[in-house]
């Protein structure tokens, strides 16, 4: 299968950020460079408090206020406006959040589809390879394992937690969008359900070639990933990034 999410150029990159709020003795964020190559998987640690979901919402253009560059599939969030980050974000981004933020009274397959609801771009990637938004979703859903719950009516809520973040992940990846955020999407996992998770997400982006940044406080997840960064050490220029 091609990969049609892969595109030139890193899918994020970030330069001289810096990021302080309101009042603030210092920066909250500091980071001089970092980059996440087109259909890379780069996995995020960080401790509570040392800024992910800041970041996360940075890169996703949902937060501003930053100085230096943050470029998203070769886009300057900072020359956006935020009408066009909004667009760029349902274009470009699939997100997978720790909480799911699942319609609990649709059904798996409605959720799914919400994903490209508000992007004509991912509505005609998914068509232009399988024939049609809902024949995408129900392909994603059976490759993550869920073919019994595609065609099913009954409400999302009515699922496993695991069953749950699998749908999840499948309403992230449709449309083939080129960059994946999973914030914390294990957390609620025994540590089988979670490898097998992090297998299938990293399958299903290899397979779109998609870009994955993967945040998490948990270290041990990290050899899943082709590269692992803590964020508390971005700040120094000349640690190294650790090669999983």
């Amino acid at each position: 299968m091609s990969n049609p999410a892969k595109s030139d150029g890193p899918a994020i990159s970030i330069s001289e950020l810096s990021f302080r709020w309101p009042k603030a003795a210092r920066p909250l964020l500091e980071i001089p460079r970092l980059t996440l190559e087109a259909g890379e998987s780069l996995f995020l640690q960080g401790a509570s408090g040392s800024g992910k979901s800041t970041l996360l919402n940075l890169i996703s253009g949902v937060q501003s206020g930053y100085t230096g560059s943050i470029s998203v599939c070769g886009e300057p969030l900072e020359r956006l406006s935020m009408r066009k980050r909004d667009q760029l974000r349902a274009n470009r981004i699939g997100l997978v959040f720790q909480q799911f933020n699942l319609l609990p009274w649709l059904s798996p397959l409605e959720n799914v589809v919400l994903g490209c609801r508000f992007s004509a771009q991912r509505r005609k990637q998914a068509a232009r390879q399988d024939g049609s938004v809902e024949a995408q979703a129900l392909r994603l859903l059976g490759e993550l394992g869920l073919e019994s719950v595609g065609s099913e009516k009954r409400a999302t809520s009515t699922l496993s937690i695991g069953q749950q973040q699998r749908v999840a992940a499948c309403r992230a990846l449709i449309g083939n969008p080129p960059l994946i955020i999973a914030d914390e999407p294990t957390s609620s996992l025994d540590s089988d359900h979670r490898d097998r998770f992090i297998e299938l997400l990293l399958t299903e982006c290899e397979r779109s070639g998609a870009a994955l940044l993967f945040v998490s406080h948990d270290r041990g997840l990290a050899k899943h990933f082709h590269r692992a960064v803590n964020l508390e050490h971005l700040a120094q220029p000349t640690q190294e990034d650790e090669t999983c």
